[in-house]
């Protein structure tokens, strides 16, 4: 069973990040309840039922690893311990709702989220290690039921991500771990170099697992909560790395993206505002998005989808065109 779910974690496929399900949230009227953000679907159970439709709306759309929803319920948001384990225990419980209602309990995998446990981006705002451990282990083993792989989200510097994978190995999932980029494409938002930060993130999960002589659950290697263009830059930056390439393979750990929606301040933004007055809102940002997908897949990524401001309507757009470029070249 074991062998089985870490390769089908590697698998080609469309992923939907938990900042856009946050975003679908609230396109869809979850209101902010004493600023509890997206975290006040999970806490109030009239609002459950929105929750698992947004789901739905992305597993209509050809998602195939689909995150949790508890993205927001983090200790440096204000939630306590209790909280924390109910709240998340309920985002893993929806997710598989959603799955089944769906009907897709064998082609889809639940994706645990394991987010920044402070406010994302900020490398130099960290949390003790050991109540850090502490509140990942607490998140994946309320999500342990419920999911198929660990998806360790937004991470800005190795440290964090270390500290996240140190923290649920353990538990005999499939890791998957992904890093914000800043605007070079080639650094994270902490300023590390990304190719050092791979080759030193995979040497760590081999030592933690040569310690205790258990197998290396790190699985993926993605790039998410980023512009479109950066996350191109930083997979074509790996792709014509030999080095990292080769230990990508050799450790049979899967590329993935899934990037946030173009932003005006971006270069791609400010080139179709002058294309098209509002293009930002049309279907050829859907179109632009799509291109960068493909993008991403030329340079190696199997995982693709969308993060911050990504709907259904993106999702389908780029599903059947990554499905059959991943088949054309698999």
């Amino acid at each position: 069973m074991e062998g089985s779910m870490t390769s089908e974690a590697a698998a080609a496929g469309i992923v939907v990040g938990g900042s856009a399900i946050v975003d679908e949230l609230f396109r869809r009227g979850l209101l902010n309840d004493r600023n509890m953000l997206s975290a006040s679907a999970l806490v109030h159970p009239k609002n459950h039922e929105l929750v698992v439709q947004a789901h739905e709306a992305y597993l209509d759309a050809g998602a195939t690893h689909l995150v949790t929803a508890n993205s927001q319920v983090v200790p440096g948001l204000g939630f306590g311990t209790d909280e924390i384990r109910e709240y998340t225990r309920m985002a893993g419980r929806l997710a598989k709702e959603a799955r089944a209602r769906a009907n897709k309990e064998t082609d889809v995998k639940i994706c645990g989220s394991l987010p920044p446990l402070m406010p994302s981006y900020r490398s130099d705002r960290t949390i003790d290690k050991k109540e850090g451990q502490a509140a990942y282990l607490l998140i994946a083993e309320a999500l342990w039921p419920f999911v198929d792989i660990y998806l360790v989200e937004t991470m800005s510097s190795l440290a964090e991500a270390k500290l996240a994978y140190h923290s649920v190995y353990h538990l005999r999932k499939p890791v998957l771990i992904s890093f914000a980029l800043n605007s070079t494409g080639e650094q994270l938002r902490g300023g590390e170099d990304v190719l050092d930060v791979i080759q030193q993130l995979i040497e760590y999960a081999d030592r933690v697992s040569e310690d205790d002589e258990s197998e290396v659950m790190l699985r993926g290697v993605l790039f998410n909560c980023s512009q479109p263009e950066d996350i191109a830059k930083g997979l074509k930056y790996v792709h014509h790395s030999e080095k990292i390439q080769n230990m990508l393979t050799g450790h049979s750990i899967v590329l993935g993206a899934y990037g946030d929606r173009i932003s005006t301040s971006s270069t791609a933004g400010r080139m179709e505002e002058t294309l098209v007055s509002g293009a930002m809102h049309s279907v050829l940002d859907m179109e632009i998005y799509r291109e960068f997908v493909l993008r991403w897949i030329k340079f190696g990524a199997l995982l693709v989808g969308g993060c911050c401001g990504i709907p259904p309507s993106y999702i389908e757009h780029i599903a059947d065109v990554a499905n059959h470029e991943h088949a054309s070249h698999p």
